[in-house]
């Protein structure tokens, strides 16, 4: 049953991360090379102004308000992934250890679990901190705050995606490994 959650949250974050992708296309500009994402990682109300700015000048900045929205769907779900696949992929792990054995990579799966989820009251600190800057203007106080959260947030997704690569890997070598029954 789980695997059709899992397969349920994975289908609507990678739809939600299209629509993302796409609607965000016209937020890439010189001051946003990287579109709203530089603007999450911003820092300093100069850099945030200076991209505000930017996208007001061409007619975008309520598509970075709209993007902001809709990246409020998207905050309930990713973490709920990363958390199941992590969830999942520990159990697959131990059910295929030798004898019952785990690996401290399994034993990280744990804890990181529960960080990943973490993500989201970080994501929405973010967004709400964001849409600040956009309607009252950016401080030194909001932009801090925003890229902290922002970077705290994609190294959590970062590390939850590596050891989910790392224990993909490591569950096809001791597949790999497994005699043929005959």
């Amino acid at each position: 049953m789980r695997i059709f959650g899992w397969l349920f949250l994975a289908t609507l974050s990678l739809v939600l991360m299209v629509q993302l992708t796409f609607l965000g296309r016209p937020l890439h500009v010189p001051e946003a090379p990287a579109g709203i994402v530089s603007f999450e990682l911003a820092f300093t109300p100069e850099r945030a102004a200076a991209i505000a700015d930017a996208w007001r000048k061409e007619g975008v900045l309520e598509t970075a308000r709209v993007s902001l929205g809709l990246d409020v769907v998207f905050l309930l779900i990713y973490p709920a992934f990363f958390a199941l696949s992590v969830g999942l992929l520990r159990t697959a792990g131990q059910r295929y250890a030798p004898h019952g054995s785990t690996s401290r990579v399994h034993n990280l799966g744990r804890p990181l679990m529960w960080l990943v989820l973490l993500c989201t009251p970080l994501d929405a600190l973010e967004n709400y901190l964001l849409w600040q800057i956009l309607a009252e203007g950016a401080t030194p106080a909001r932009t801090l705050l925003a890229g902290t959260a922002a970077t705290i947030k994609f190294l959590l997704v970062a590390t939850a995606l590596v050891w989910c690569l790392i224990a993909v890997a490591r569950r096809g070598r001791q597949y790999a490994r497994r005699p043929a029954r005959s």
